[in-house]
Parts: C-alpha cells; structure tokens; sequence
C-alpha cells in the first residue's frame, strides 16, 4: 500500500481559508453594529427635525387662532418612533419668537419662526394677521 505525499495538504488549506473568513467576519460584525446605529440615529435626526416642523406649524395656528402657543406640548407615537416637542415663546422687540423643541429617541431638533402679530378689534379674531419675518432650522 502506497500513501500519497501531499494528500493532507488540501484539509490545510481548507482550514487556513476557514480561519480567514472567520477573521473576515469578526471584523465586519461590529462595523455592521456601528452602520446600523449610525442609520439608526439619522433615521432619528430627520424624524425630530420633522416633528419640530409640524409642532412650530402647529403653534402658529394656535397663536393665529387663540392666542400665545406657550407650554404647548405634544407626544407622538408612530410605527417604530416615540417622539414630542414642546413650543416656547419669547419676545424679540415687538416681534414674537416661537421655537419649537423636538426630541425622537437620542435625537434631538429645534425650529424656530419670528413672528409679528397684529391685532385685531373683533372678539371672535384675536388677530387679524400673523407675518412670518424668518424661519430658522
């Protein structure tokens, strides 16, 4: 019986390329990691920058509607994300600023609108007109 010099040397290789993907995929596991909660968080970052754009839309519909917005404050739950805001006023001069200050998981946007209300002389209006002067991301 004839043995075969170099027969083992294929089983060697195998395990030489085994031990290469294994390091392969140690590596690449926790950069997957860091990826996914990278996309997570801008994922996060648009949907608050979202949120503080409706909140302050919102909140200038109630000062057009019913007077000073302040302390209004709102939570919101949809699909994956659990995010609210929370207007503040402030005055500027004779200009009103509103912000708006939304937080969506670690995220957190703030929008801001500087507004310049006038009265109005009707009880059913609080104001006639409400002008937008800027809008600040």
């Amino acid at each position: 019986m004839k043995l075969r010099s170099g027969g083992g040397s294929a089983m060697v290789a195998a395990i030489v390329a085994l031990a290469i993907l294994a390091c392969l995929g140690g590596t690449l596991a926790p950069l997957l990691r860091t990826e996914i909660a990278a996309t997570q968080n801008f994922l996060a970052g648009n949907a608050a920058q979202w949120l503080a754009e409706a909140g302050l839309r919102r909140a200038l519909v109630v000062l057009y509607k019913n007077g000073n917005p302040h302390g209004l404050a709102e939570t919101l739950n949809r699909d994956s994300y659990s995010g609210s805001y929370q207007i503040v006023t402030s005055t500027e001069g004779s200009a009103l600023r509103v912000r708006s200050n939304a937080k969506v998981g670690s995220a957190a946007r703030s929008v801001s609108a500087l507004v310049v209300v006038t009265l109005d002389t009707r009880p059913d209006h609080p104001f006639a007109e409400l002008t937008i002067l800027s809008w600040d991301n």
